[in-house]
């Protein structure tokens, strides 16, 4: 059908029923502003539908090509093409095909649009009709065919093919010329029919030299059982595989959702608790990531990636598995808050602004940038040899991950409250409804939707195998009610700790960025100090000391201890405080990249005296000994060029020079004000949308539903509201009353098709009656 044909349709569709269009196929959005004509063409195209039926379930795809297979059908048609014997399944499926502007219907009849047929141009498995083969006969042979099955011939070629096509399909032909077939020529039909669509080799210079008379392959191409379409080949016609499978071609189709059967699990209160103790530690454990890679303190391997001792040490400092590292890595990457290169790793310009977000909309963001991004967390995680766990190695991107992500959590989603899910039950449900989005099958699906699984875990989306409050907002779309969800689980952030005598500090709950990264440079970050993410802060010397490096001194840091301290500092801290600062310094280190070693200290006065060595900075540390800032390479050419002979041996030892710190504050020392002063209040981070936009949506159905885009007269509004009622009822039991004859009848069955004529499935079989003969409509209860 054709795209005009499709926008007859599409005017007369609802407000409603073009905003779900839009939603399913957000590819058809900028085609609205150049009205529904333009929407109707690229509806029908190929690329369009393709990337339709990308989303399709199972059901939506097995009719798809059973109506392409055979077009045009009735739903009864379809059912008895498939051999389902499930026409409610059938008509469903073809209603959800309706609403994405893939089929249409017409007094009960379903029409595939545009392009269907091009792109599933092996419906089922089934090679090309005779019509499509039929062109690449000669005409003797098409006639001679036309008059052997008694087929209507014509003078146009084109009808003449048609004809032979529909004696092909029906059964009754095919039984009649078998009767008469040699027992070699049905026992290779019967072969090609197994295979559905096989190209069968011809002789070479066929059909010049032709075949013996005694081939069975002869005889099916005398009768038209095959067709001979080139010098070297043949093809079976789908008509005769239709009409040979009489108990249909796909019986055993799964057109019904499989349904994912709830079981026992945790009592909602439960989940609740779990969920948020598991959001609260990978937030934390995002925001010590970020903390250390901004210190410089995350080493990168030379081969790329965050190797696995590194692994290591970081899940002991955050209180995770190693796996839940190198996911996070993976989380931050996505989420576009670190920047990776083959030898070092960074914070994004996005970090400041990140931070500056509330606890809750922190973790939002990240669980957005999760749901949005088209890579796995999990995937790429380990080497060649399957032995070793890295961190940002290579995870390549698959289109479809984020719309697979969506469908396995719609799908938990749609359990009961205080019910769970079966894991070796999930993948089968979940497939079924969008069995395109998981690729060719390496790694299998049941192996991506159990990632899937683990990953919303991982971010406390899913707690003991059972949706949690926040992923049911999440999917139910609702901001709102999500924004509150991820309150309730995420404290807001705190700004008081207490220090205690063990010199630990405790916090009742998260800190705020600024005061926890400050406290995290001056301490070390242990488990087992209990604070309210499993997560504590100890006083070491090491832990002051290196605190001095970044630019603390002993008043800034019992300033600030001072200032965010419920009772005070202990004695004990304040004396371990003074006793590094006194100490702090009494030894200085200072850089050097060069080692000079002279043959006596005369030689090496005389060279520290020499003003035109003197931007070399040499320093005297022995007698014989002098150092220098510059590297080996570049000393060794300047004594040269001084007439001196010296020998390059050896390397220098680098010393990094310990970085500038900062005292408390936000992110580099910018106020949270700052940062703030031109993000909009509903910033939600870094992620990306995970579909359309609803004012999107909105623009796009108020355009096409203007005025001048009605093509058709606007129904009176009695018939309006039957037709409406009408298409409410599709695929249900319904009790209709209509005039049939004269005569008032009522009907009660399963409404199958709706318009011009509408078609009620009873116990005695379809009962049809005009549409407009319907009185009313209601449900039998």
């Amino acid at each position: 059908m054709g795209a005009m044909a499709l926008l007859d349709h599409l005017a007369a569709w609802s407000a409603g029923d073009l905003s779900h269009l839009m939603r399913a196929r957000p590819d058809l959005l900028p085609a609205s502003d150049r009205g529904l004509e333009a929407v109707a063409k690229k509806a029908g195209s190929a690329l369009s539908l393709g990337r339709a039926l990308v989303g399709a379930d199972v059901g939506m795809l097995v009719v798809a090509e059973a109506l392409v297979a055979k077009p045009p059908a009735t739903v009864a048609d379809i059912d008895g093409l498939l051999g389902t014997d499930d026409p409610i399944a059938v008509a469903d499926a073809v209603e959800r095909l309706r609403r994405i502007a893939v089929v249409v219907i017409e007094q009960g009849v379903v029409f595939p649009v545009g392009a269907l047929g091009d792109l599933l141009h092996r419906p089922l498995g089934l090679g090309p009709s005779f019509a499509e083969l039929g062109d690449h006969l000669p005409l003797d042979t098409v006639d001679r065919l036309a008059g052997a099955l008694r087929a209507e011939g014509s003078e146009r070629r084109s009808a003449t093919i048609r004809a032979v096509g529909h004696r092909l399909s029906d059964p009754r032909v095919l039984a009649d010329l078998l009767e008469d077939a040699p027992p070699s020529s049905r026992h290779l039909l019967d072969q090609l029919i197994e295979k559905r669509s096989p190209a069968v080799p011809l002789p070479t210079g066929y059909p010049y030299r032709g075949l013996n008379t005694d081939d069975p392959l002869a005889w099916l191409i005398d009768n038209g059982l095959v067709a001979a379409v080139s010098e070297s080949g043949a093809e079976l016609p789908r008509e005769v595989v239709i009409a040979a499978m009489g108990d249909g071609l796909a019986p055993t189709a799964a057109l019904r959702p499989i349904d994912l059967q709830p079981v026992d699990g945790l009592t909602e209160d439960l989940v609740i608790g779990e969920a948020a103790d598991r959001a609260n530690l990978v937030l934390d454990g995002a925001e010590t990531l970020l903390r250390l890679i901004a210190q410089g303190e995350v080493s990168v391997r030379k081969a790329g990636g965050v190797g696995p001792r590194e692994l290591r040490r970081l899940a002991k400092l955050c209180g995770l598995e190693q796996i839940d590292i190198a996911r996070l890595f993976e989380l931050l990457s996505v989420a576009r808050l670190i920047t990776v290169s083959s030898a070092h790793l960074a914070g994004s310009e996005l970090v400041g602004r990140w931070w500056a977000m509330s606890r809750p909309r922190r973790y939002l963001a990240l669980v957005r940038a999760w749901l949005a991004s088209d890579r796995f967390l999990s995937r790429g995680l380990l080497e060649d040899d399957g032995s070793k766990l890295v961190a940002l190695g290579d995870a390549e991107p698959v289109a479809a991950v984020g719309a697979a992500r969506a469908v396995t959590l719609r799908t938990i989603c749609e359990l009961p409250v205080g019910s769970a899910f079966a894991h070796d039950q999930l993948a089968a449900s979940v497939v079924w409804r969008g069995p395109n989005l998981w690729g060719t099958g390496d790694p299998p699906a049941e192996v991506l939707v159990e990632w899937s699984v683990d990953e919303a875990e991982l971010l406390g989306l899913v707690a003991g195998s059972a949706p949690a409050p926040v992923l049911r907002a999440l999917m139910a779309d609702d901001e709102a009610a999500l924004v509150e969800r991820a309150g309730e689980a995420l404290a807001e952030d705190q700004d008081r700790f207490v220090l205690q005598n063990d010199l630990t500090a405790v916090a009742f709950g998260p800190l705020a960025p600024g005061i926890s990264r400050s406290l995290g440079e001056m301490t070390e970050r242990v488990g087992g100090v209990a604070d309210a993410r499993g997560i504590g802060h100890r006083f070491t010397e090491a832990s002051v000391r290196q605190a001095f490096d970044r630019g603390w001194t002993a008043q800034s840091i019992n300033s600030f201890l001072t200032e965010h301290a419920l009772a005070g500092i202990p004695q004990p801290l304040e004396y371990l405080i003074a006793d590094v600062a006194r100490r702090y310094g009494a030894i200085r280190v200072q850089p050097a990249q060069s080692v000079i070693i002279t043959a006596d200290d005369i030689s090496a006065v005389e060279l520290g005296s020499n003003r035109k060595a003197a931007a070399l900075g040499l320093r005297l540390i022995a007698p014989t000994v002098m150092t220098s800032p510059l590297d080996p390479v570049t000393v060794t050419e300047a004594l040269r060029a001084l007439g001196l002979f010296p020998v390059l041996e050896g390397s220098s030892v680098v010393i990094d020079k310990p970085r500038a710190g900062h005292t408390d504050g936000d992110a580099d020392g910018v106020t949270a004000e700052q940062l703030t002063a031109d993000i909009p209040a509903d910033w939600t981070g870094p992620a990306l949308t995970t579909g359309p936009f609803p004012d999107e949506i909105i623009d796009a159905v108020e355009a096409l539903t203007a005025p001048d885009q009605l093509v058709m007269d606007e129904p009176a509004p009695e018939a309006n509201t039957i037709d409406q009622q009408l298409r409410g009822f599709w695929g249900r039991a319904a009790v209709v009353d209509a005039v049939v004859d004269g005569q008032s009848t009522r009907i009660s069955g399963t409404l199958v098709a709706v318009g011009k004529t509408v078609a009620i499935l009873t116990v005695s079989g379809v009962v049809e009656v005009p549409g407009g003969s319907v009185l009313a409509i209601d449900d039998p209860a």
